[in-house]
């Protein structure tokens, strides 16, 4: 590795960017991120990113620019402060991290709210005109500014032990203590996999059920208030906690009878001849999908009853019985190469003996 360019400075120049020499592909490390380095970067970037946020004239457009990219910053850091509240939770002190809190977070946006609505003051006082942008920014500044606090509430719960924090430190904790793996010579990195989506593609889907659990928690939570403000009425209190344990009785209950019932629904599927389980066939078509990156489908395989999963599957099987018809009739095709697995083989014979019969 070259150690001469190991400060990362940069030039000012007026060589063009496509002039500028390459760098080494091992210039810096692939060992995966450690929270408490990286956070320590980040602050440190956006304590410079505030500075000049202050110091740039209130009526310049290159301060509206910086308020934009800080306002990310310090959301983003907000959480990194309950991260850390986890992580001194469980005993994993964080001593590089001692300024980053939430109170400085908010002195922050409390600087940048005032100087927002001295912005919007001025403008109307001197020119009786409405600076609707800087009007929206006061806005942003105290809404985010209730989150933090907000925040700051939660962090209080973590370190009098009120809230589980086992599965935040799971994620902050991931790939710890793990070194890089390129510090070999090589002449140059490993070819990159061919379906590039695949990343995306997952953590779309994972957003999409984040952003449906939320979405179920804030209609319960509201629920819970209107029953709550509707009981106030008569003067009565519901004991939520007995409540919860009756809903996870029943739902237990559900759940073993839908295991009964899918498993007998399974022992008749495979006892007919030729055909596959209602189970091999969701699998078949999830693999599908992904292979297809189709992310419309991985979200709506898994919720889809049995006859929204039959019209997929036989729509399935006669684009792949089209597929494998053409790769062995077509002088181009691929002849005996791949092919249906032998789950969709079955299915496609069972198919052609009920064509036959009909």
């Amino acid at each position: 590795m070259n150690t001469e360019t190991h400060l990362h400075r940069g030039i000012i120049t007026d060589v063009k960017a496509s002039e500028l020499p390459g760098e080494a592909w091992n210039e810096f490390s692939n060992a995966p991120f450690e929270f408490e380095d990286t956070v320590l970067d980040l602050w440190e970037d956006t304590q410079k990113s505030y500075y000049h946020a202050c110091t740039a004239n209130r009526f310049s457009e290159s301060y509206l620019t910086l308020c934009t990219q800080l306002e990310k910053n310090i959301r983003q850091l907000g959480s990194f402060c309950l991260t850390k509240a986890v992580l001194e939770q469980k005993g994993i002190a964080c001593p590089k991290l001692s300024d980053l809190s939430i109170r400085e977070l908010v002195g922050m946006v409390s600087f940048h709210l005032r100087k927002a609505h001295a912005a919007f003051d001025g403008i109307y006082r001197d020119n009786n005109i409405l600076g609707v942008t800087y009007l929206n920014w006061e806005f942003r500044w105290f809404g985010l500014g209730n989150r933090l606090k907000a925040t700051e509430v939660k962090i209080r719960k973590i370190k009098d032990g009120n809230l589980n924090v086992d599965s935040m430190l799971e994620q902050a904790e991931t790939f710890k203590g793990e070194g890089c793996t390129n510090n070999t010579p090589a002449l140059e990195p490993k070819s990159l996999r061919a379906h590039s989506s695949a990343l995306p593609l997952s953590g779309s889907v994972a957003r999409e059920m984040i952003r449906q659990e939320e979405a179920a928690a804030k209609r319960e939570k509201a629920f819970r208030k209107d029953i709550e403000d509707a009981a106030k009425i008569w003067g009565q209190k519901f004991d939520w906690q007995e409540i919860d344990r009756m809903a996870e009785i029943e739902k237990q209950r559900q759940a073993k009878e839908r295991e009964r019932s899918e498993s007998a629904s399974c022992s008749a599927q495979e006892s007919e001849e030729g055909t596959i389980t209602e189970a091999e066939a969701r699998k078949t078509l999830i693999e599908d999908a992904m292979s297809r990156g189709d992310q419309q489908a991985l979200m709506d395989i898994p919720r889809e009853d049995q006859y929204q999963l039959l019209d997929r599957w036989n729509q399935y099987l006669e684009r792949i019985e089209k597929e494998y018809e053409a790769s062995h009739h077509h002088p181009g095709g691929s002849g005996s190469r791949g092919g249906p697995s032998d789950e969709v083989r079955k299915a496609l014979r069972e198919k052609r003996k009920r064509k036959k019969r009909g």
